[in-house]
């Protein structure tokens, strides 16, 4: 018999240490914004006091029909029924751990309140680099600075059909999504919520991907055609100039050694080079000389 009754009297301290072992929730409040902290049920039938601790220091505190203290006086309100404490005004020194006592009783959940920025207006992105008509599948990002600014919830809207809550990227397929949609994403933190611009695209049944891919693959291959025609007469072309170039100039050395053709000054013979001999011009006799001689003839 004593041994089943301590057996129970362990079990009730171990549910009792159960029940009381600190929980440590993660509250968000935006720069200027209010923080509310609640007193997790069940509460006793009767309060007449409360007791709001932050860091280890008393933060506010209410005793029936005696006295009233809040120490941040003009940016709370403690709702004496529930214990409800509502901070204004929140800054980044109001970060930290809360703890409540109800009737000299420590709760066993307790607060860390963590200050976080707005989420900005995001924007639909296509990661498939250019998602166009004719592909099977695309993928979509929501994209956005979110520094600071987590935890965050990613949804999407399909037309004008419902928000469903979903990744921060999202792929879209032929079967399910063919035909003209937008497509829009949202954004939400505890403190703010956002949503893209709608982004319109279409994406065409299987039939209809396959002929335009058809058409497409054609005009390729004319394209390529037209191309290669193009470089051969190119090709020819720089062929024919080449070849007229190097005629020209083995016209221009052939001119040059042989002067029975072209421009080239004539070849010297060795013969043609000695110098010609000197004309022998008989020497004539002196006038006057001929004259005596006449005369002594006489």
């Amino acid at each position: 018999m004593m041994g089943k009754l301590t057996g129970l009297c362990v079990l009730l301290l171990v549910l009792n240490v159960a029940v009381t072992e600190d929980t440590v929730t993660t509250v968000y409040f935006a720069d200027g914004g209010d923080l509310t902290l609640e007193v997790r049920p069940p509460l006793p039938d009767h309060i007449n006091i409360i007791s709001w601790i932050f860091n280890g220091y008393l933060l506010a505190e209410w005793v029936e029909d005696e006295s009233y203290y809040l120490r941040i006086k003009g940016r709370a309100n403690l709702t004496t029924e529930t214990g409800q404490l509502i901070i204004n005004k929140m800054s980044k020194e109001d970060e930290g751990v809360y703890s409540v006592e109800i009737n000299d009783r420590v709760q066993s959940e307790r607060y860390q309140a963590k200050l976080i920025k707005k989420v900005q207006k995001p924007k639909v992105l296509d990661r498939t680099l250019n998602c166009i008509a004719i592909d099977h599948s695309c993928k979509f990002s929501c994209d956005s600075n979110t520094t600071e600014a987590e935890p965050i919830t990613y949804s999407w809207k399909k037309g004008d059909g419902e928000w469903k809550v979903s990744g921060k990227d999202i792929t879209i397929t032929r079967e399910h999504d063919s035909g003209g949609k937008t497509f829009t994403c949202r954004m939400e933190n505890p403190v703010s919520r956002e949503e893209s611009d709608p982004l319109y695209k279409k994406l065409f049944t299987y039939n209809t991907a396959v002929a335009i891919s058809v058409l497409i693959a054609a005009g390729a291959v004319a394209l390529a055609l037209v191309v290669v025609v193009v470089l051969s007469v190119v090709l020819v072309g720089l062929i024919e100039a080449c070849e007229k170039k190097i005629f020209l100039f083995k016209n221009r050395r052939t001119n040059i050694t042989d002067p029975a053709h072209g421009n080239g000054q004539p070849t010297s013979h060795p013969s043609d080079s000695s110098p010609n001999p000197a004309e022998i011009v008989p020497l004539q006799a002196n006038p006057q000389d001929t004259k005596s001689d006449a005369k002594e003839t006489a």
